[in-house]
């Protein structure tokens, strides 16, 4: 894994090798770089491959929940819910594509129960049955919060592919800190969340957009200047 300074530094290296009087700033290369390995492993979520990729898996321990009326949380299906948990903070940015979100697993802190994804109108079916389950698990997420209905569980741990590991950690309630410990790591230091096997079609990807975004730039502030005669910032 690379740091999302060495991304930008090599980033920068290509941009040069196609103008050297090419000027952008590191956080839009970080954003352009982050959004193509984003599209480019939604893509490989829905073939199943990417959660062999150890090095991509974050967990997220200690995400703390809170107890919410059922008439409350917004999910009319949930109304059925003897108790309902709803997360304090949204879950950190993973994927998602058609087969569902990255999330590997969500257990009880002491790992005696998992909690397995269910849609609010499987969860009315499951209710339905005379006979079911009366100690099986279920997690629904909704504008990015993590509800559990029947669940009086205030902390689960998270393992899922996230796209910023600072922000997995700064949702951990570990130590009761929570979400106010401090982040002192400057984003260049964090990691660029992409399987290495993926890294050089982004690094590509990224200068390509990156580069025609600045041509097409100063071509049409200045039509008659070639593309070494003039200097932009991109911000």
């Amino acid at each position: 894994m690379v740091t999302n300074g060495e991304f930008v530094s090599r980033v920068v290296n290509g941009l040069k090798a196609l103008s050297k009087d090419m000027h952008v700033s590191a956080r839009y290369i970080a954003h352009i770089g982050k959004v193509k390995a984003k599209f480019l492993m939604s893509q490989k979520l829905d073939e199943m491959t990417l959660f062999k990729e150890d090095a991509i898996i974050t967990s997220v321990n200690c995400f703390r929940l809170k107890r919410i009326k059922s008439k409350d949380c917004g999910i009319v299906e949930f109304n059925l819910c003897d108790n309902i948990m709803k997360s304090c903070e949204k879950i950190p940015e993973g994927l998602f594509g058609k087969n569902g979100s990255s999330i590997v697993s969500v257990l009880s802190v002491d790992g005696s129960k998992e909690y397995n994804y269910i849609t609010p109108r499987k969860y009315v079916d499951i209710k339905k049955r005379k006979y079911r389950s009366k100690t099986a698990g279920y997690y629904y997420i909704q504008d990015g919060y993590m509800y559990l209905p029947d669940s009086k569980n205030e902390l689960v741990d998270l393992t899922m592919i996230v796209l910023d590991k600072d922000e997995a950690e700064l949702v951990s309630d570990c130590s009761g800190n929570g979400t106010n410990k401090p982040n002192c790591k400057s984003k260049l230091e964090s990691e660029f969340v992409c399987p290495d096997r993926f890294l050089d079609l982004v690094l590509r990807d990224t200068i390509a957009e990156i580069g025609n975004f600045y041509r097409t730039s100063v071509q049409d502030e200045n039509p008659n200047l070639d593309v070494n005669q003039k200097s932009k910032t991109v911000q």
